[in-house]
């Protein structure tokens, strides 16, 4: 029994790990590109290498690992919830506090680090969440599925009573915006790259309310993936992976499938009308990230290749102290009180930045778990979740951002 639960741990750190770079190669460019220039769907790299990168980045990478990492929030509330009650505790108490101050940090982490922060958003939808602990499985999963398709579901309806074909939405010509996303850039770069940090935060005070309206149409699909997580853990999948292949299995391949397909057509295809552009993003994206979880819990059944994946579970133990030093160290990089390199990096270096950062984050990650059983910011996390010292003497944890 005990090494089927360490194997479980080992799969769920390793797997956050993962999910954590995943997230880290999209958000490096909302580091060095204007939040407006990418709202706009502006390109400002041309070159093979870096067309290929960001073709490669849109099907396979955009939005899905942060689908991941949404889908553990769900399922680490499931454990913390069952842990609470075998320790003979509270719930509901310890997980308002642990929300709040969650709440604090992502706003902290946007004002002050980065405006395209997500706590914030993880912390306010937790709250929703608290309302589904006592749901049964089968509840979570309607509720889920609903959700996830709830906006491409509105905005077939609307397309369907607009007299504009579904296009309602797209106010610009391309050559406008394109206009538009190269000014955003011009004027961002000259704040964020050169600018004194009194501006920079002027500017990043802006970007992060702008960024915390434009997440809310997200916010179905996220609270979605919440409750896929949570009935995950309920039902034992990613507990018992070998019992449950053969569902496993199946989502796989519908995910992959399906997923996969819808993905495509949104990159490839242009003129996509407003419904159709929804339905790959809202349904395409969480189908392929499921295929993604599935096909990471089977492969890491195999022995040779745990050995491998399980590097990923060192970041993935101190996931919150990784993610906000990664906006710590890009804010080095490329904004004016560091290096200065905003809007000089082209993608396919942004991808090799990324791999340095994290590749040392995994040393970095190694070395302060065998001292040390916390993170830093998970260590004043706990500190805020239980009034007090979270360490026990000779007691160490699995800390983690989703429980």
């Amino acid at each position: 029994m005990a090494t089927v639960q360490h194997q479980r741990i080992t799969l769920i750190d390793s797997l956050r790990g993962f999910a954590l770079f995943g997230i880290f190669l999209a958000n490096i460019s909302f580091f060095t590109t204007s939040l407006q220039t990418i709202s706009f769907g502006v390109e400002l790299w041309s070159g093979r290498y870096n067309e290929i990168f960001l073709l490669f980045r849109g099907i396979v990478i955009d939005g899905k690992f942060m689908l991941i990492f949404s889908f553990l929030f769900g399922f680490g509330m499931v454990l913390l919830q069952e842990s609470s009650l075998a320790k003979g505790r509270k719930f509901t108490p310890i997980y308002i506090r642990r929300l709040i101050a969650l709440l604090l940090f992502g706003v902290i982490h946007g004002i002050f680090i980065w405006y395209g922060d997500i706590l914030t958003h993880y912390a306010i939808l937790g709250f929703l969440l608290l309302l589904f602990q006592r749901c049964k499985p089968k509840t979570l999963l309607i509720w889920s599925l609903s959700l996830l398709l709830i906006v491409p579901v509105l905005l077939t309806g609307a397309s369907l009573i607009s007299s504009t074909g579904g296009n309602a939405f797209e106010p610009f010509s391309k050559a406008d915006a394109h206009q538009m996303g190269v000014y955003f850039q011009e004027r961002d770069a000259a704040i964020y790259g050169e600018g004194t940090y009194q501006q920079i935060i002027v500017q990043r005070l802006n970007d992060y309310i702008s960024s915390l309206f434009n997440m809310l149409v997200f916010y179905p699909q996220i609270l979605g993936m919440f409750l896929m997580g949570a009935y995950f853990c309920k039902r034992r999948i990613l507990h018992e992976v070998r019992e449950n292949r053969r569902i496993i299995m199946r989502l796989i391949i519908l995910g992959s499938s399906a997923g996969l397909a819808l993905q495509l057509i949104m990159v490839l295809i242009e003129g996509l009308p407003s419904w159709g552009e929804a339905l790959a993003l809202f349904v395409g994206a969480p189908m392929l990230t499921l295929a993604y979880i599935g096909i990471f819990a089977l492969v890491y059944q195999k022995r040779a290749w745990q050995n491998v994946l399980h590097i990923f579970s060192y970041p993935g133990k101190m996931a919150f102290t990784n993610y906000l030093l990664q906006s710590i160290l890009c804010g080095l990089i490329f904004y004016s009180y560091g290096l200065g390199w905003y809007g000089t990096i082209e993608p396919i270096w942004q991808m090799l930045l990324v791999i340095i950062i994290f590749a040392l984050q995994i040393v970095f990650s190694k070395i302060w778990l065998k001292r040390l059983p916390l993170g830093p910011f998970e260590y004043i996390w706990r500190l805020f979740t239980y009034w007090g010292n979270p360490v026990k003497k000779g007691q160490r944890f699995n800390n983690q951002l989703t429980k």
